[in-house]
């Protein structure tokens, strides 16, 4: 993966638009990233990372959603630009983050929404691919082959997090070992065996409980047969031993079912031999009680037939009378229906003839219609009543064919007078919308004017927030200023007084060991011993030793001494040294800031600016107002002059209409006073019609139906007289008094068939084989008592019976019931079986990759796998430590372990010097940072290779290169000189001013008051 192109505007510190290519950059592979504390440095990297990822690294994502620069001018929105090419491809991405921005119309801000483009450059030009956030952010990550986490450990490396990294505590490490490589699917097995283990344990206990269910199961089925058994054996074998039938407790599994089987077979043979034997008496005893119960059946039935006999005998009298009264009722029947349509006709034409005289008696009542016939209505006839009736249809038609007129001319008056309230409102409306547009038109050009004037001395909202804000800041700074240069003062006294005490103490020291120089005769005379060679001159004889000998020690000791001082005295002056220094640099930040101007000037300034951005505040609430007002008289105006023009044309259309509706209103009156024929209303005409009309139709109706009824009443009376001639009776009430009501007759009829039919049966029941063998017998009957008794022994004997068959049938129950419940129990054991040792080998693997159990080194799954990582790491770390510590470091993965904590993850420093490795936290600050330096590059490449062998062409490296030597920086840096092999581009991120004097090509950010710029620098000379 390699950048091209990096554009950022709005971004960060950086107010306007930045243009960094990293072609040219790049172009001699190494280039240095500089500039002040704060000035935006890391936010360059941000915006990579922002660019592919859409967030930003580490602590600052808290923050994504204020990614604008405070230092943009209003309505420049956020955006970064990335061009790159990954796996073949050009692309270029384009995001910009959420930000609130001015709204297009009036005051305020509103929300727009984060956005990307992703394209890729093709033949043909470049290509869009995504415009959504999701879809661009996966298809970059699955280029890449790297997460935001790995992204930042393989191309931007921060030296500060691999500080930590080296001497982190083994779960610290492993944590940052997870996200980097993905371990989940490792931990997703442990788990997973884990779980099996469990769920495998879970399914051997639930056989096992199944199986003793299974027993317990076989004795509650076999339990209570078997107590039955028992008791049944001692009641039927007085005096006998019964056999053993204690329950097995102590037994299990087969030996339990044989146990049970055998007692249970027992059981039943005995208790089958029983139910036969009470069967067999319960059979004896029923087939006597049913012999007795025949014969007294038949002696009660012969006695019942004889007395039915003697009754029938005494109905015959009786049943003749009922023939009688039948035979006269059938006789009736037949002149039944003439007799009643003869009384019926009679009382018809009576009804009819008073009918017609109560409809005479209302038409007389009814004025229209009794002047209209001209006579009584008695005696009208049917001829007179149907002229009136077509008279008055007449009339009533007359009367519907002017209905309409009226009602039009109705509709008309009530129009007209609508109009002239209509015609009234339309003129008042005219009025009304003339007034108000005169006042909208007054007003508005009030507010035209008065907004005018405020356009004219208007001051930008923002622009006198940011000025006020910038003067507050500079008072700050001014203040800050101050402030430090009394204490630089004091640093500078204080680093004056500590070097001028080093250089004293450094001279003390260097007079000590002159004297003990001075006096070294003195040393090597205290070490001379009688008979041993000299040490200078090799002689055995010392004749004439230096007498300062006595003094060599106590100068040795103040040597000692001043060499302790003048050390003590050299760092305390390094220590107020870079105290000054540091001084000197955050003094110059803020005279870059302005700290070197006048405070009362600055402090008056803040005073004008806030007072300008309230006046600019309330002038630009004012002329949102007066806009807002302006645009509403506007409409207001519209309205009103519209209204005019609608209010005058409706008032012209109603006075055209009003002269039409007068005119039509004039002809109808005329015709309708004729149609109405003296009544008021066509309605209360027709309405005397209609009343006049339906006395006349009922009257000629009850006319009509009286000469019908007259006439079938005659015909009636002349049919009975005839049918009357031929038959038993003498007149109608003689028919009448014969005929029997219909359930009577049909009483009589199923009396006289009964009793025919129970003299048959009972003459047939008297003749039957049984009737004649109970007249024969000579055999007493059994009293009530005496069956009673025989009843009572046979239900004894019965229900002994039906207890032993249930006893037999529990038994035979029970032995199946136990069989099937075996061969269950059989299966399950082989379904067990298998369980167990699938249970026992899972454990025994669950607990291996949790690091249990017979694991050595108490180490899981995933700690195994990052543990070959973290070797895979230390190894590619080592080469590049080789080269910075001048092959005196190597960096070795350890499983050893400490205390009770697991192993596998441990990480020590090896000195090829002495052979000896050692806690990396004994190394200094410069080896640490060169070891936590080649611990991040061989981090990177590890990941890179996990990643799927990406080529990482470009790599960053922030800080750290200020804890070095010249020696070691300059080892370092042939390291990192060698990471642009193969057209890598590597750039670094520091203050070390031996660097921007090594690296010729600068990549510097500015920081102003108003955003920070960049600027490339090239072997001394600028570019942009």
């Amino acid at each position: 993966m390699r950048i091209h192109r990096l554009e950022i505007q709005a971004f960060g510190p950086f107010a306007g638009r930045e243009i960094i290519d990293f072609d040219q950059l790049g172009a001699q592979g190494l280039f240095l990233l500089n500039g002040s504390t704060g000035a935006g440095k890391t936010s360059i990297l941000d915006s990579i990372a922002y660019a592919l990822y859409g967030t930003v690294p580490g602590a600052r994502s808290n923050s994504a959603n204020q990614l604008r620069s405070h230092h943009a001018a209003q309505g420049v929105g956020p955006e970064v630009l990335c061009e790159f090419t990954a796996g073949g491809r050009r692309l270029e991405v384009r995001r910009s983050p959420e930000w609130m921005r001015p709204v297009k119309r009036g005051s305020g801000t509103t929300r727009e929404q984060a956005s990307t483009q992703l394209r890729e450059k093709n033949a043909d030009g470049w290509e869009v691919k995504s415009t959504r956030n999701d879809e661009a952010a996966s298809e970059i990550q699955q280029l890449l082959g790297m997460n935001m986490a790995q992204f930042t450990k393989v191309v931007l490396l921060a030296q500060g997090e691999f500080a930590a990294f080296l001497r982190a505590t083994a779960a610290d490490r492993q944590a940052l070992l997870q996200r980097l490589f993905g371990t989940d699917v490792y931990e997703g097995v442990e788990n997973r065996l884990a779980a099996e283990s469990r769920t495998a344990q879970g399914a051997v206990a639930t056989g096992m409980a199944e199986l003793l269910a299974k027993e317990e199961l076989a004795r509650s089925q076999s339990r209570s047969v078997l107590a039955a058994y028992a008791a049944q054996l001692a009641q039927a074998e007085e005096g006998g031993q019964a056999p053993e039938t204690a329950e097995p407790v102590e037994l299990h599994g087969m030996e339990l079912f044989a146990s049970l089987g055998e007692q249970l077979e027992r059981a039943l043979t005995l208790a089958q031999a029983h139910a036969q034997t009470s069967q067999e008496e319960s059979e004896a005893l029923v087939t006597s009680i049913a012999e007795e119960q025949n014969r007294r059946t038949r002696h009660q039935q012969l006695v019942e037939a004889v007395a039915e006999q003697e009754r029938l005998a005494g109905l015959a009298d009786e049943e003749a009378q009922w023939r009688h009264s039948l035979e006269l009722h059938h006789q009736g029947q037949v002149l039944a229906a003439v007799v009643t349509a003869a009384a019926k006709s009679a009382r018809e034409s009576t009804q009819a003839q008073e009918a017609a005289a109560r409809a005479a008696t209302v038409f007389d009542s009814n004025p229209v219609a009794a002047a209209l016939l001209g006579q009584p209505g008695a005696t009208a006839s049917i001829e007179d009543l149907q002229t009136l009736d077509k008279e008055l249809i007449r009339q009533l038609a007359a009367v519907d064919r002017a209905l309409p007129d009226e009602t039009r001319n109705a509709g008309k008056s009530a129009a007209l007078a609508k109009n002239e309230k209509a015609l009234a409102d339309a003129l008042t409306q005219r009025q009304q919308q003339d007034a108000a547009a005169t006042a909208a038109r007054a007003r508005l050009t009030e507010v035209q004017d008065r907004a005018e004037t405020l356009r004219a001395g208007a001051v930008d909202v923002e622009h006198a927030e940011q000025a006020a804000t910038a003067a507050k800041t500079l008072v700050g700074a001014i203040e800050e200023y101050q402030a430090h240069c009394v204490e630089l003062v004091q640093l500078e006294d204080a680093e004056r007084e500590a070097r001028d005490k080093s250089l004293n103490c450094r001279q003390s020291w260097l007079e000590a060991i002159e004297s003990r120089l001075s006096q070294a005769a003195g040393e090597l005379a205290a070490t001379l011993v009688e008979g041993e060679p000299c040490q200078v001159c090799g002689s055995t004889v010392h004749p004439a030793p230096s007498p300062l000998a006595a003094a060599g020690a106590d100068l040795l000791k103040a040597e000692r001494a001043a060499k302790k001082l003048s050390d003590t005295a050299e760092a305390a002056a390094k220590d107020a040294g870079t105290r000054l220094a540091q001084a000197r640099s955050a003094l110059a930040v803020l005279a870059e800031r302005g700290g070197e101007g006048e405070l009362a000037k600055a402090q008056d300034a803040v005073v004008q600016r806030r007072q300008a951005h309230q006046e600019a505040k309330a002038g630009a609430a004012e002329r949102d107002a007066l806009h807002q007002e302006a645009g509403e008289l506007q409409e207001r105006l519209e309205q009103a002059r519209e209204g005019v023009v609608a209010a005058a044309g409706q008032a012209a259309s109603l006075s055209a209409a009003q002269a039409a509706l007068a005119e039509e209103i004039a002809d109808l009156g005329q015709q309708l006073e004729l149609a109405q024929d003296g009544y008021t209303s066509l309605a209360q005409r027709r309405v005397a019609v209609l009343a006049a009309q339906q006395p006349g139709e009922e009257l000629l109706v009850a006319l009509r139906k009286k000469a019908a009824a007259m006439t079938t009443a005659q015909d009636a009376g002349a049919a009975l007289e005839k049918d009357l001639e031929g038959s038993v009776f003498a007149d109608a009430s003689g028919v009448q008094a014969a005929l029997l009501a219909p359930g009577t007759a049909a009483a009589l009829d199923e009396k006289i068939k009964d009793h025919a039919k129970a003299v048959a049966v009972n003459t047939d029941r008297l003749a039957t084989a049984q009737m004649l063998a109970a007249r024969a017998e000579t055999v007493v009957v059994l009293g009530d008592n005496e069956l009673a008794a025989l009843a009572q022994q046979s239900r004894v004997a019965v229900q002994l019976a039906k207890t032993a068959e249930l006893a037999a049938g529990m038994a035979r129950s029970a032995a199946t019931e136990v069989r099937l419940t075996q061969a269950d129990f059989m299966a399950l054991e082989e379904d067990v079986a298998p369980l167990r040792e699938k249970a026992k080998m899972l454990l025994g693997l669950a607990e291996a990759v949790r690091g249990q159990g017979e694991n050595k080194y108490k180490m899981t799954l995933s700690s195994y796998v990052l543990t070959a990582r973290l070797e895979q790491v230390a190894q590619a770390a080592s080469v590049r430590l080789a080269t910075m510590s001048d092959a005196r470091y190597t960096l070795r993965h350890s499983d050893a372990k400490k205390g009770n904590q697991k192993s596998g993850l441990g990480l020590e420093v090896v000195d090829e010097w002495t052979g000896i490795s050692r806690d990396t936290a004994t190394l200094s600050g410069g080896e640490s940072f060169m070891a936590s330096l080649s611990l991040a590059l061989g981090l990177s490449d590890v990941v890179q290779y996990e990643s799927g062998g990406l080529d990482i062409e470009t790599l960053f490296v922030d800080e750290g290169f200020g804890s070095l030597d010249e020696q070691s920086l300059e080892q370092v840096m042939d390291a990192l000189e060698g990471l642009r092999d193969g057209g890598r581009m590597v750039g670094l991120v520091s203050h070390v001013a031996e660097m921007k004097q090594r690296i010729p090509v600068h990549l510097h950010v500015h920081k102003g008051r108003h955003g920070s710029t960049v600027e490339l620098k090239m072997a001394g000379a600028q570019a942009s």
